[in-house]
């Protein structure tokens, strides 16, 4: 199993990312249009919990054992590689246990005096079990990310996806005539089988890796002075980056589980009905954001690459290497994100009526677009500062953005004139928080130039794909998907002439994409 490049396992996960994401989307408009918004609200209710015990059970686990193995690699100490793997397995898997036994037991008072819907105890019954799955391949899927190789966490995306899409729908069909909060529960359940095939590959793919370490374990080791000293340093290392991120990571999740209570009884002071303010949020968290999110993958990709490629620049010293990978992140976030976020604020309403038959979603899709560039920008670097170290940065940060972020969530969303508008603008303002705080934090510990001339190009190719977009769909004729169709492949192509035209896509960054790199380079000035 050979280490891959920086670049070369980027573009693996973002391969991956985009099938999955556009796979996640296939079941999720099929969802949405099966159990409609009160059933999406329902489903949307239960999620945020899960994250929340998921992250409390692995928290930070991952993203150490991929810093701890790629630094352990580089000094060629395969036997502190099967510490770490040892450690955390013994870590996570009692935790996870404790947590999905706590969530069944209390799954009827968090649906009944929390959520304010008794009706959600059915999808947090049904996704308890994915908690002990998802801990397991967490430590796998961290310790290829520490090997530099990407391919198996990749396809196990891609096999979870797959299978999930066939498990939600059927099971929700299955189970829709018996009420919309039963149908919420099959597509938990569906979820929990794909994650479990997930996980089977994760593993497969481990057992077939001829550098993996052996981890039979025999408790004997435990009274070995060496093997405790070992242990006990690996314990050490790990939870000196495992539990700011877990830290942060629960705050960013527990208001995220407390989301959904909050933006309930906000909405209810602002006068508005259990029922429907049930599928406001189903239209927000379950159509509006996963769209907003969707270009995400690319950067969640930059930031599983970026851990342990900084992780090693930093153990050797190599501090131009760690700004060059840092700029190399924040230019593809920033050539990415910027078109989607401006194609999602035009073709907003076209977009939600052709995914979801709902074009009330698409205000709230407008409201969010603009500052979906922060959204994009705030993973690389998070992951950055992780893998310099600086773990804590990272948490204070997004503990300081996720408090504002609640407050204002209650504070906006109970005013009567703008009701989940202000939910939506909280949400805004807790992503620019973080993202700049994070930013100022990084330039703290590797300063690199803002490239203000590039800002300002990129801008303009932004701003000229958007009014394209806008003009070709309004003068397009056909049905709403053609002219859909047509409207980005238009502007698409102006983007990409303007990004040539611009000096903002050269030679040498397309050079550097494994395969088809040198080929395309050719049709590109120097």
């Amino acid at each position: 199993m050979t280490k891959q490049t920086f670049l070369h396992g980027t573009l693996i996960l973002v391969g991956a990312g985009f099938v999955t994401k556009v796979l996640g989307f296939v079941y999720r408009i099929a969802l949405s249009r099966l159990i409609g918004d009160e059933g999406m609200g329902l489903f949307q209710m239960a999620f945020p919990i899960l994250i929340f015990i998921i992250t409390i059970t692995t928290g930070g686990i991952p993203v150490a054992i991929s810093k701890l193995v790629s630094e352990a690699e580089a000094k060629r100490d395969e036997q502190r590689i099967r510490s770490i793997l040892i450690v955390s397995i013994l870590v996570v898997i009692c935790a996870s246990l404790f947590f999905t036994l706590l969530t069944l037991v209390g799954a009827p008072l968090i649906a009944r005096t929390l959520l304010t819907d008794e009706r959600a105890i059915y999808p947090l019954m049904g996704i308890a079990p994915i908690v002990p799955i998802i801990a397991v391949s967490s430590i796998f899927r961290g310790y290829f990310q520490g090997r530099q190789h990407m391919s198996p966490y990749a396809i196990s995306q891609i096999v979870e996806t797959i299978t999930r899409i066939f498990t939600v729908i059927m099971i929700a069909r299955l189970l829709l005539p018996y009420g919309v909060e039963y149908a919420a529960a099959g597509a938990m359940i569906g979820m929990v089988i794909g994650e479990f095939a997930g996980m089977l590959f994760l593993l497969r793919s481990y057992k077939n890796d001829p550098k993996r370490p052996p981890l039979r374990f025999k408790p004997r080791e435990l009274f070995q002075w060496k093997q405790w000293g070992r242990f006990r340093e690996t314990i050490m290392r790990l939870m000196r980056l495992a539990v700011p991120v877990t830290a942060s990571r629960t705050v960013g999740s527990l208001s995220y589980a407390v989301e959904p209570i909050i933006v309930s009884q906000s909405l209810a002071i602002a006068g508005i009905s259990v029922a429907a303010s049930t599928a406001l949020y189903g239209q927000l968290e379950g159509m509006a954001i996963p769209l907003l999110y969707f270009p995400a993958f690319i950067t969640y990709a930059l930031s599983v690459s970026l851990v342990p490629a900084i992780s090693e620049a930093a153990a050797k010293g190599k501090h131009r290497m760690v700004a060059h990978r840092l700029n190399q992140a924040m230019r593809l976030a920033l050539v990415v994100g910027g078109p989607c976020a401006i194609i999602m604020f035009v073709l907003a309403v076209p977009l939600t009526d052709l995914l979801y038959h709902n074009t009330s979603v698409a205000r709230l899709l407008q409201i969010m677009a603009p500052f979906a560039v922060f959204l994009y920008l705030q993973g690389p670097l998070s992951a950055v500062l992780q893998g310099l170290d600086k773990a804590k940065d990272a948490m204070r940060n997004s503990i300081f953005g996720a408090v504002v972020k609640t407050a204002l969530i209650f504070l906006l969303g109970s005013q009567p004139f703008l009701g989940i508008d202000g939910v939506v603008i909280a949400l805004n303002c807790g992503l620019v928080i973080v993202t700049v705080f994070h930013f100022l934090s990084v330039m703290r510990y590797t300063p690199f130039p803002l490239m203000a001339g590039d800002l300002l190009k990129l801008a303009l190719a932004v701003g000229a794909m958007g009014f394209v977009a806008h003009l070709v769909f309004i003068h397009a004729a056909g049905q709403m998907w053609m002219r859909i169709l047509l409207s980005l492949t238009t502007s698409v192509a102006v983007y990409l002439i303007a990004l040539v035209v611009l000096s903002l896509l050269k030679q040498d960054d397309v050079r550097r994409i494994p395969y088809i790199g040198h080929w395309l380079a050719a049709f590109l000035p120097r």
